[in-house]
């Protein structure tokens, strides 16, 4: 049987570890904690992995030797630069490649409505994720959908792409085909100030927004009342005909306080759940609130 090492991290590299830990001959798997998100995914790698009895090891004690009887090593969710680099090594990508290379590809397709997702198993070489493709899984999406969900969703699409891929091996060597770099679309990093909302931009779009930056993430943001708030659901509602259109101003706010209204750029859209700080709910006391303020 062909013997694995994984380097996986965050979300999508539990949710690949977990649909595929039972299926392969697993040498060693890696990980680190990851930062900025809700998601303690070291902490569930090392516990699955213990529960399995696979051996683990964490990043700053990982060696060349802790895979060296492996015949491949896949990497899911790695964010940090390995130099050591051999053919052995697969990275897998979420985004038909060569689209949404770079960061968070994911979160970049939701947010631009992009409903063709999907999974790239590539070789690893110098640029930000130009080597050689070896297979693709495509993922189709219908909104609305939240990143929880679609991670989910990935996380078979990987497992699905590392079975072909093993199930290649065992008959010729992996070979890859090189990506079209006319086709190339790239995805910036994330910093906190990108999880604000600009209530500007239709309520489509803030919907997707939210949608897009929920768990694992921390959540989009806006302010009410001078304190910063985190929207973890919301809903689009029809529009009115404004003659004084001032969007992030709330319109309504629900008989339980719980819900507001909120007037965007085109449509309006209610906030179903909102948070402050120590994660306790919101309660909308005051309706005379424009929200960003």
């Amino acid at each position: 049987m062909t013997t694995i090492s994984l380097f996986v991290a965050g979300a999508k590299g539990f949710n690949f570890l977990r649909r595929t830990i039972e299926e392969s001959s697993i040498d060693v798997v890696c990980s680190y904690p990851s930062k900025g998100t809700l998601c303690n995914a070291y902490d569930e790698i090392k516990r699955l992995c213990q529960d399995h009895d696979v051996a683990f090891v964490d990043k700053h004690a990982l060696a060349p030797s802790s895979y060296q009887a492996s015949q491949f090593v896949f990497c899911v969710g790695w964010q940090f630069l390995i130099h050591e680099i051999d053919p052995r090594f697969i990275v897998f990508h979420d985004s038909l490649l060569p689209r949404y290379r770079g960061f968070a590809p994911t979160v970049a397709a939701l947010i631009a409505g992009d409903d063709k997702l999907g999974v790239s198993a590539f070789r690893p070489v110098p640029g930000v994720d130009t080597g050689d493709i070896l297979d693709q899984e495509p993922l189709r999406v219908t909104y609305p959908v939240t990143v929880r969900e679609v991670y989910d969703k990935l996380g078979v699409a990987y497992a699905a792409l590392a079975k072909r891929l093993l199930a290649a091996a065992r008959t010729g060597p992996l070979v890859g085909s090189a990506q079209v770099e006319a086709d190339a679309t790239y995805s910036i990093w994330r910093s906190e100030e990108d999880y604000t909302i600009d209530w500007t931009q239709s309520a489509a779009d803030i919907r997707r927004f939210i949608d897009a930056l929920g768990w694992p993430y921390l959540g989009a943001k806006t302010r009410y009342q001078g304190n910063e708030i985190r929207i973890e659901h919301a809903q689009e509602l029809p529009d009115l005909a404004f003659v004084n259109r001032q969007p992030g101003k709330i319109w309504a706010i629900g008989p339980t306080r719980l819900t507001a209204e909120i007037v965007c750029g085109q449509g309006i859209l209610r906030i179903v759940r909102a948070t402050l700080p120590d994660q306790t709910q919101l309660h909308f006391t005051s309706l005379r609130q424009r929200l960003g303020e």
